[in-house]
């Protein structure tokens, strides 16, 4: 049986419940340093994958590790719906096969620069949808008929003529 040395001690991930950034080692801050400021704000799920990238890190080209900590800057920066909509992007991306990948790169290549920069500008508002809004008050012509005072004692209970079972809501069989 090994003995774990002193230079692993200082590479190993912390514990989970450990998030504090000052309890990463120098190697996983290295890596790690674009997402330092935001550290903090992020799960203890988050984190673990963070760090599980991070071993890889040093193996990594220089032009490589340039990459991906602007890909890290770019990912911090981005709001929590914007980072929402980039997974469901890639997780559509993701199912779609290769032919239909390459066939909307052409498509989009084959795109002028100004319909390019158009779609690139944000995304479109959302489509007005037939389901009533409750933000607008309503503009009903014809209003509701009102109950009397009294209407509450008009009211009156139908007894079930079978007994009703009371999980399923349903008449018991006599």
């Amino acid at each position: 049986m090994q003995l774990p040395s002193a230079s692993n001690a200082s590479n190993t991930p912390p514990a989970p419940d450990s998030g504090a950034w000052q309890s990463l080692s120098k190697r996983q801050k290295l890596a790690l340093a674009p997402l330092a400021a935001d550290w903090h704000e992020l799960t203890t799920q988050q984190r673990q994958k963070w760090l599980t990238l991070s071993k890889n890190f040093f193996q990594l080209s220089d032009e490589e590790q340039m990459t991906l900590h602007s890909r890290m800057r770019e990912w911090a920066a981005l709001s929590p719906r914007q980072r929402s909509q980039a997974r469901f992007h890639f997780n559509t991306t993701q199912s779609l096969s290769a032919q239909d990948k390459r066939a909307q790169w052409e498509a989009y290549q084959a795109l002028s620069d100004q319909e390019k920069h158009t779609l690139s500008s944000g995304p479109k508002p959302p489509a007005k949808s037939a389901a009533r809004s409750f933000a607008a008050p309503s503009t009903r012509l014809v209003s509701p008929p009102l109950l009397p005072v009294n209407a509450t004692r008009a009211i009156q209970r139908v007894a079930p003529s079978k007994p009703i079972h009371p999980k399923t809501l349903l008449p018991q069989p006599s």
